[in-house]
């Protein structure tokens, strides 16, 4: 009994420590353009602007079939 209750915590507390150094860095290369000015992420823009805009925020170019 005593193996399982000490994997749990290995499992709990593992994932915390490595996780845990990353919460104390800056935003590096793209993160700036992709979080903080992503416009999808404002409270006011509506849900369906997700399915319609790329990754950073900007509008997806449509493609018509001929």
């Amino acid at each position: 009994m005593m193996k399982k209750e000490f994997m749990f915590c290995v499992v709990l507390l593992l994932p915390i420590l490595l996780y845990i150094n990353s919460c104390f860095c800056g935003f590096v290369f793209d993160d700036v353009s992709a979080i903080t000015k992503n416009k999808d992420l404002l409270p006011e823009t509506p849900v369906k602007n997700l399915f319609f805009n790329d990754f950073w925020g900007t509008p997806m170019i449509k493609v018509r079939c001929l």
